[in-house]
């Protein structure tokens, strides 16, 4: 069995599919709904870095949604004060991160299928 090598980063595709993930973040906070926005710019990232890159759209999207990840902990620890409950807050976080990545990922996977 030949041994495949691990897919690279397209920088290019990684970037641009995580400026429309921000996009999509800061309008649907802006209008009010910013775990809506957050779901629809992973997914789209996911699909833009997917589609630009043309190969491996599992992994480049994951990209996406794992930069995303980071940069709203960042946005949201900045904006909070204290948690009510951390430990509801902590598996809130640990649920929304994993969605975010699945996400992305799902929307690079069909970006590479179509």
């Amino acid at each position: 069995m030949r041994a495949r090598s691990a897919p690279s980063v397209d920088a290019r595709a990684t970037i641009a599919g995580l400026a429309l993930s921000i996009l999509a973040a800061a309008i649907g906070f802006f209008l009010g709904f910013p775990a809506i926005g957050a779901w629809l710019g992973a997914v789209g990232g996911g699909y833009v870095a997917g589609r630009i890159s043309g190969r491996d759209g599992l992994f480049q999207g994951a990209i996406v949604g794992a930069l995303e990840v980071v940069g709203l902990a960042f946005v949201s620890t900045a904006a909070s004060t204290a948690a009510a409950n951390i430990v509801v807050d902590t598996v809130a976080t640990i649920v929304s991160d994993a969605l975010l990545l699945g996400l992305a990922a799902l929307g690079g996977w069909v970006a590479t299928r179509s």
